[in-house]
C-alpha cells in the first residue's frame, strides 16, 4: 500500500472525524430518543443520524468503497477497501454526560485495517494510527510505555459487567497480578495505551467496529492488540476477547497467563 494513497485517505478521515466532533458536540445538550439492543446495549437516535451522515460523506467521495457501520446496513462489503464506523463507542457514556465516548473510524483493505482514528469531541483529542507508520495524538508523536512487568502495570478494562462466567476469572487473575486496574475509558483506555499510561488493556466480548480502528493506533505506538490466543485481528474476526499491549514483552506474558 502506497504512503500517499494512504495519507489521502487519512484526509478524508480526518474530515469524517471533524464531522463527528461537530455533530456531537451539538446534539450532546439535547435528550435523545433511546432504544435498546438484543444485546441490551443502548441505540440512541444520534448514533444513527451520525452514522449516516458519515456514510453520505464515503459515498460521495469513494463510491466503489465499502462501508460497515455499526448501526445501519452494510454496503458492499467485500470491496477492497471498506470504511468500518462506530458512531458513539460509549453511548451509555454519551447519554449519561461522562466524556469518554468516542467516534471510531478505520478504514480495512482487503479485510484487514491500514488506518484507525480514535475521535474524542467533548475533550478535541483525535488519535490517529496508520499501517507502518507512527501514530500521532493532535499532531504529535505519541508512544507506549516501557513496563515489562506485570506486577508494575497498570491495567484498563471497560466494565466486568461485559465478561461471562467462563472468563471474568481471567479478569480477577489478572488483576490480582498487576498494579492498579482503572475502569470505564471505552477506546479512551485503549489511546492511552498508545501514549504510555496506560501499560495494557484486556476486554471481552467486543466486535470489528470496536477494535479494529485500534489495532493501527495501538501498533503505530509500539503496542500490540491481538485475540487472547494471539491471532491478527481482521473484518473476519466475529465477536472477540481482545488484548493490548504496550510491548511484546508484556503481551507474551499476560496471553501465557490467559491461556494457562
Amino acid at each position: 500500500m502506497e504512503k500517499k494513497l494512504v495519507d489521502i485517505f487519512t484526509k478524508h478521515g480526518e474530515l469524517l472525524a471533524d464531522n463527528a466532533r461537530s455533530f456531537i458536540r451539538k446534539s450532546i445538550s439535547y435528550k435523545p430518543v433511546v432504544k435498546f439492543k438484543d444485546d441490551g446495549s443502548p441505540v440512541t437516535n444520534y448514533d444513527k443520524e451520525l452514522e449516516l451522515i458519515l456514510r453520505n460523506s464515503i459515498q460521495n467521495k469513494y463510491p466503489e468503497h465499502g462501508i460497515l457501520g455499526e448501526e445501519l446496513e452494510a454496503k458492499n462489503p467485500n470491496a477492497e477497501f471498506t470504511w468500518l464506523i462506530d458512531p458513539i463507542d460509549g453511548t451509555l457514556a454519551f447519554l449519561t454526560g461522562i466524556p469518554v465516548f468516542t467516534t471510531l473510524i478505520s478504514l480495512l483493505h482487503n479485510g484487514s485495517p491500514i488506518i484507525g482514528i480514535i475521535e474524542a469531541p467533548m475533550t478535541k483529542d483525535r488519535w490517529i494510527g496508520r499501517k507502518n507508520q507512527k501514530t500521532i495524538h493532535n499532531a504529535q508523536l505519541v508512544k507506549t510505555s516501557n513496563c515489562r512487568v506485570m506486577s508494575e502495570a497498570i491495567m484498563s478494562t471497560s466494565s466486568p459487567d461485559y465478561y461471562q462466567a467462563e472468563n471474568i476469572n481471567i479478569l480477577r487473575n489478572l488483576q490480582s497480578l498487576t498494579k492498579q486496574t482503572v475502569y470505564g475509558g471505552s477506546s479512551t483506555a485503549y489511546a492511552q495505551i498508545a501514549g504510555g499510561r496506560i501499560d495494557f488493556g484486556i476486554d471481552a466480548n467486543f466486535d470489528i467496529h470496536d477494535f479494529l480502528p485500534l489495532v493501527p493506533i495501538i501498533e503505530g505506538a509500539g503496542g500490540q492488540l491481538t485475540d487472547w490466543q494471539g491471532k491478527t485481528l481482521s473484518q473476519q474476526s466475529g465477536t472477540e476477547n481482545m488484548l493490548a499491549t504496550a510491548n511484546s514483552y508484556l503481551h507474551d506474558e499476560i496471553l501465557e497467563k490467559i491461556n494457562k
